[in-house]
């Protein structure tokens, strides 16, 4: 028996075309950032692209999106780019015009998710140069090709203009882009002081070594209006610590502190080690004296021991609860305030550091002390009471859901060798800061130790991650001893054991301390609005 089978004509594109008998056709092209030619070089481009679209009756011209010819390496950062494709998904253009597949994207992944997502939108792409039409069946083949060769000369002209740095860096012929606060540049390249800029810096130093910290210089600044760096809209004590650690003011120069990538997609990084630096001394003439430096360091260092802060920049017990507390509002870190300073009624109060910036940012209300550690007591005699309810559970579950034990002991080596090879970082920096080493060779060691303490790191990352709750089960192991040699309830509250037994603490605005124990389990206790300063 024959089969009658009938077809089913489309009906999209015939329904479109009556509701929308002209394509919408939009350019999209870089002009040049030279701003002597950049407004020449757009109005001759939408010019061009008017006569062109308008020479078919067909289309109607649907606007011209024009990034600055910065890079065409990564989609992320074009403006104009991320518009026109908001625009398509909106259903506000049927057709894209380019003069090229460079024109469009050097970075071949970009390139092909972009053209991929504007056919799934029904947008066509028509590269002038190619004469290629992305609604073709070859298109996206030849578009991969081309992509390619394009992020290839991309990469290519990258190493080049690399390899020329490094050689100017190498015979110190390198003439900065950016210089730093304090300086500028003689008609040579050569750095010069900027007097007015000068006398901040000056300012800065001789306000540290009179026992100012970052914060309250920063803030004095703020408060006498002083223009801030070039590269921040504000004072900060970060900006403040990053002048103070600048071997620039005392005459030295040091290249290569940051790096590019070398593929695609091209991201800036700090060098530890992964590039050579270059140190060059008595390189121009200097704002302060060594002396004056070596106190600077010698000060900092100091602090940041008393402070607990390790090599990372990260507070470490200066108080039980120092980087403990975060603001579950903004993930901000709280930090420590005295109220009522001399008062009989003298309290302490932890403040979202955002909210202190400002109110806008952030609406946390600041909490006091006491209604946390009164939080921690009612919670921590809560699991003592039920651990066995709650603990005992869930370290079974979580051994059962362990993959594998055997890496324990490389584990515990590779945590042995990192302490050691941190310790070596600590005894040569110690050896340094003494004069018994050339500072250029203190930091090639460095960055050595930098490298080595960083991939046996990552080597026990690798084997923590595969091992499977590991943290979790070690810290409900730890829990469960604690509880063993405290088993009573508590009648006063012990900063030791909130140290021992405490990740973080989360001030939440419901009324809500939610205490993230060692072991990640979260125990919340409500607090009444009293427990709460503005």
């Amino acid at each position: 028996m024959t089969k009658k089978v009938t077809k089913i004509e489309p009906v999209r594109h015939k329904v479109m075309h009556e509701l929308r008998p002209k394509k919408r056709v939009c350019a999209y092209c870089r002009v040049s950032t030279d701003s002597t030619k950049q407004h020449t070089s757009y109005v001759a481009q939408v010019e061009y692209y008017k006569s062109y679209i308008g020479k078919r009756e067909e289309w109607e011209f649907a606007g011209i999106f024009a990034d600055e010819a910065k890079s065409g390496t990564q989609v992320k950062s074009r403006d104009e780019f991320i518009r026109m494709m908001k625009e398509c998904e909106n259903g506000n253009i049927d057709i894209i015009v380019t003069k090229s597949v460079t024109r469009f994207a050097r970075n071949t992944i970009d390139s092909i998710e972009a053209i991929r997502k504007l056919k799934a939108l029904g947008v066509t792409i028509y590269f002038e140069k190619e004469n290629i039409n992305t609604m073709s069946e070859q298109s996206e083949q030849m578009l991969t090709i081309l992509s390619s060769i394009a992020q290839g000369e991309s990469e290519s002209i990258s190493t080049n203009n690399r390899w020329g740095i490094q050689k100017r860096f190498r015979d110190g012929s390198y003439n900065l882009g950016c210089v730093a606060y304090g300086y500028t540049k003689d008609e040579d390249g050569e750095l010069i002081i900027n007097e007015d800029e000068a006398a901040t810096v000056r300012r800065i130093f001789q306000d540290y070594l009179n026992g100012k910290g970052s914060y309250v210089i920063a803030r004095d600044l703020t408060n006498d209006n002083v223009p801030p760096v070039r590269t921040a809209e504000t004072w900060n004590d970060s900006v403040v610590k990053g002048i103070l650690q600048n071997p620039i003011y005392e005459g030295d120069l040091i290249l290569q502190k940051t790096y590019t990538t070398e593929v695609l997609p091209y991201t800036k990084k700090i060098n530890r080690g992964e590039m050579p630096q270059f140190f060059i001394k008595d390189n121009h003439e200097p704002i302060i004296t060594r002396e004056q430096g070596q106190m600077v360091r010698e000060i900092y260092e100091y602090r940041r021991k008393q402070m607990g802060i390790d090599d990372s920049g990260k507070y470490q017990n200066r108080y039980e609860l120092s980087s403990k507390i975060i603001c579950e509002e903004c993930g901000g870190t709280f930090r420590r305030q005295k109220i009522y300073i001399g008062k009989p009624y003298e309290k302490i109060q932890w403040s979202c550091k955002n909210h202190l910036n400002s109110k806008e940012n952030c609406k946390m209300k600041a909490i006091r002390e006491d209604i946390i550690k009164s939080a921690y007591l009612t919670m921590w005699n809560k699991l003592v009471s039920n651990y066995t309810y709650i603990l005992i559970p869930l370290l079974d579950s979580l051994k059962n859901l362990r993959t594998c034990k055997s890496q324990e002991d490389d584990i515990e080596n590779l945590n042995h060798k990192i302490m050691e090879l941190t310790e070596q970082s600590h005894i040569l920096s110690r050896v340094v800061q003494k004069g018994y080493m050339d500072s250029a060779l203190f930091i090639q060691k460095q960055n050595a130790l930098n490298i080595e303490i960083e991939e046996t790191k990552k080597k026990r990352n690798s084997l923590l991650d595969s091992n499977g709750f590991t943290k979790e089960i070690e810290g409900t192991i730890r829990l469960l001893e604690i509880i063993k040699y405290n088993p009573e309830i508590m009648d006063t509250y012990d900063e030791n054991l909130l140290a021992h037994t405490v990740d973080h603490v989360i001030i939440g605005q419901s009324g809500t301390i939610t205490f993230k124990l060692i072991n990640g389990l979260k125990l919340a206790e409500r607090i009444s609005k009293g427990g709460e300063d503005t």
